[in-house]
């Protein structure tokens, strides 16, 4: 699987060219703490390896290509403190690259390849993934590498890989899904463990707990910090305290979502505390439910997220001007301020491409939401979609969100 996954990438490169891609590190957080290491997941995605400070180098020349893995050398004292590095065979084992190195023979390595293979040309193209989410960010462990690479050998030229790698991402295979069908229905039994168990007066992070407790029940990880927003919190997007008591007649908005191998779900439902919908929030759902569905339907190859973005606004116009709640200056904006899609898969927020139309194999959620901050409502019903040839399957179609299934389940679970 993963062999096929970097051959597919090394097709998508020129005849001649060096691909260049790390696990990155855990930052230190003070003193000798660090934070929890999280893998660079486009490496994941083409090793299946999940360990700190290893390289993979893709080299084709003239269309053949070779695979080095370079990977940290086995302590044994420091085994007896946090465990074993991995060991060579175990790492080819698992990714199906045969020639490992050392990680600190990264750089000469690479060298003697440069030497060997293309002493005859003026340049080499080498790739590497320079994705920043911001200018202040810190470099990662591809931009210092990748630097260090050309101040020992000025003729190379350094080029983006991050786009090859995305158009890849972007189209999940039948393990991916697979993992991602298991992530989602531990989020199903999660979420009805909350939706079980509440009761007004209850701490939003009480209601977290049999959330969280249902994950490591299944040795799952979360996709994301959860958001469990009681009555107005909900109306702040990613609100993330989860500190307050639950008011009775409150609605709550639940964000979260299982990660297993790394595939993660990311699901929200909203529910009444005390398991019934006053008039009012039962109008605004069914808005907002109608348009989850609506959505659903308009999805098919060709189209982009902007598209069906634009087409939800275009509903809530009409919608909300039914309500009255579109005068004196107000606008859909006031009521809905995010996208309606973003991709799904390694990521929560999964890579995409420029103007990306959508292909069969993509996934990406759905979640249409409205917020009225006055009244105290705050509304999102999101799923996990798979597009197909003739639309999508809604992955998350078992995770109950007709209001009436809501309060016939949380009827029958009341305490």
């Amino acid at each position: 699987m993963y062999k096929e996954r970097r051959k597919a990438l090394a097709s998508t490169l020129p005849n001649t060219a060096i691909a260049l891609v790390c696990s990155g590190k855990a930052p230190y957080k003070v003193g000798d703490e660090k934070y929890d290491f999280s893998v660079d997941r486009s490496f994941y995605y083409l090793t299946g390896l999940d360990k700190e400070n290893m390289v993979l180098a893709i080299i084709k020349v003239e269309g053949r290509v070779s695979e080095y893995l370079f990977i940290e050398r086995y302590d044994e004292e420091l085994a007896k403190w946090v465990g074993g590095r991995i060991m060579p065979k175990d790492a080819a084992n698992i990714s199906g690259i045969q020639e490992i190195y050392w990680r600190e023979e990264a750089m000469d390595t690479i060298g003697s390849v440069l030497s060997r293979y293309f002493s005859g040309y003026a340049n080499v193209d080498v790739y590497a993934d320079f994705t920043k989410q911001e200018a202040e960010q810190a470099d990662s462990e591809a931009h210092i590498f990748a630097r260090s690479l050309l101040q020992r050998y000025p003729h190379i030229v350094l080029h983006d890989l991050a786009g090859y790698i995305s158009a890849l991402r972007l189209v999940k295979d039948e393990d991916e899904l697979a993992k991602l069908q298991k992530a989602i229905a531990v989020t199903k039994e999660a979420i009805e463990n909350m939706m079980a168990h509440a009761h007004a007066g209850m701490g939003e992070y009480e209601l977290e707990a049999y959330f969280d407790f249902v994950l490591k029940s299944n040795n799952c990880l979360h996709s994301f910090p959860s958001i469990v927003a009681g009555g107005k919190n909900a109306t702040i997007l990613h609100y993330q305290e989860n500190s307050q008591k639950i008011k009775d007649r409150s609605l709550v908005l639940c964000d979260l979502g299982a990660a297993y191998s790394y595939m993660n779900a990311d699901i929200t439902r909203t529910f009444p505390i005390n398991g019934k919908f006053t008039k009012r929030q039962r109008q605004i759902y069914d808005i907002v439910l109608t348009a989850n569905k609506m959505i659903m339907q308009m999805v098919k190859p060709g189209i982009t997220l902007r598209d069906l973005n634009n087409e939800l606004i275009k509903f809530y116009h009409q919608e909300l001007s039914k309500l009255n709640l579109l005068k004196h200056g107000k606008s859909v904006a006031d009521y809905y301020w995010h996208g309606v899609s973003h991709m799904l898969g390694l990521e929560t927020h999964d890579v995409t491409l420029p103007n990306y139309k959508l292909q069969p194999g993509n996934v990406f959620t759905i979640e249409p939401g409205l917020y009225l901050e006055e009244e105290g409502i705050g509304i999102r019903i999101e799923d996990n979609v798979l597009v197909v040839e003739d639309g999508c399957i809604n992955l998350s179609k078992d995770i109950i969100k007709e209001p009436d299934e809501i309060e016939a389940f949380m009827a029958a679970h009341a305490k």
